[in-house]
């Protein structure tokens, strides 16, 4: 399935800063905005794409620092503001200059670090340590006077699609660092419930780029010391969502429901009367409980939080609702299926362009 829409549709920006503050931020998944931007920090959804522009000694404390793009990386969920110093600035003079956390699931270098529990974030005490890993951060960079278009001088902003191409597109090899914090979500920051035609339009949210056949080819898979997640298996994994979920698309709108879909929701459609709050799941009978249990858990969610939300923005009044699992194989767990059924949730697949029900119909014969 080409994915390539879903990556021309995220938001893509640049965060600009010293060489020692780009270790800190790989060291720790983050980055920081100051007070003047609280409101782009606002805006900032989680699946959006940075590009990384290391600046030169004008703002380093050291000699060796240059300017150039080191890399680029995936927005997150976990969004917060902190109240510590964490930057070496910030160290050195004991003052909290960038607030906004901006959390980062993946970064993709362009030169490779040592092991990252290998060393410490730049502090006062290990400037030598510290000047070694810029000349290894800066290795590979890509000059400014490369990149047609790249923003003017500043420490944040939002970049074209023509700009973010020649970066996204460069053949430079990657080197990913990926998060292991457990996603949060900020309450402040709510996903709206955009409609859905294609289910690439799915990605736009999504916190990854292993999927993405460019970023794969070029992201090295063996760097000791960083957490890789299994590429191979997500890729696979999504595209068997995107497939049941373009069905899915393609069947509730064929008879006149609205979908709509954000980075926690897969689908919901409706029309005046029902609606169906879908969750898709790429399933094998050995790991359907978990799977299922993970459905379950956001499905509920989904209609606490995004749906209830919705409906009441839009002053939308069904007269029936039903929370859907959609697996990609039909399960044999019949007590399971049971279990989902007793506590209202579904459970389908997708057989001869139809949503096949499994256990207890959940209104699924009506579409």
């Amino acid at each position: 399935m080409d994915f390539t829409p879903s990556l021309n549709a995220k938001g893509f920006f640049r965060f600009t800063g010293p060489p020692e503050n780009w270790l800190t931020g790989i060291k720790f998944m983050t980055w920081g905005l100051n007070q003047n931007l609280e409101h782009s920090w606002k805006e900032i959804q989680t699946g959006d794409i940075f590009f990384i522009h290391s600046t030169g000694t004008q703002t380093s404390y050291f000699n060796n620092a240059k300017s150039g793009i080191i890399g680029l990386g995936v927005i997150g969920s976990n969004f917060s503001i902190k109240n510590d110093y964490l930057w070496m600035k910030e160290i050195k003079e004991q003052a909290n200059h960038w607030p906004y956390l901006v959390p980062f699931s993946e970064i993709y270098l362009f030169s490779q670090l040592p092991p990252i529990e290998s060393w410490d974030a730049p502090n006062l005490n290990n400037s030598e340590k510290t000047k070694t890993l810029i000349d290894k951060l800066l290795a590979n960079c890509i000059p400014l006077k490369k990149i047609k278009g790249f923003p003017a001088p500043g420490s944040f902003s939002s970049v074209s699609r023509e700009v973010a191409q020649q970066i996204l597109y460069d053949q430079r090899p990657l080197y990913i660092h990926s998060s292991e914090i457990e996603n949060n979500i900020f309450t402040t920051k709510p996903t709206k419930l955009e409609k859905i035609d294609n289910a690439s339009e799915s990605l736009r949210y999504a916190d990854t780029l292993t999927v993405f056949d460019n970023i794969k080819a070029r992201t090295v898979k063996e760097s000791p010391g960083i957490y890789l997640k299994d590429n191979e298996m997500l890729a696979r994994a999504e595209v068997v969502h995107s497939t049941i979920l373009q069905s899915l698309i393609d069947i509730f709108k064929s008879k006149g429901y609205d979908t709509r879909s954000n980075r926690f929701v897969d689908l919901f459609a409706y029309n005046e009367d029902r609606s169906y709050l879908v969750e898709v799941k790429s399933t094998e009978n050995k790991n359907f409980r978990s799977q299922a249990r993970k459905g379950i858990i956001q499905l509920f969610e989904n209609d606490y939080f995004d749906i209830t939300r919705f409906t009441e923005e839009k002053n939308i009044h069904l007269n029936e609702k039903y929370r859907i699992l959609v697996t990609s194989r039909v399960p044999e767990d019949i007590n399971y299926i049971a279990f989902m059924n007793k506590v209202d949730i579904g459970i389908g697949v997708i057989h001869d362009k139809l949503i096949k029900s499994i256990g207890g119909d959940f209104g699924l014969s009506n579409i």
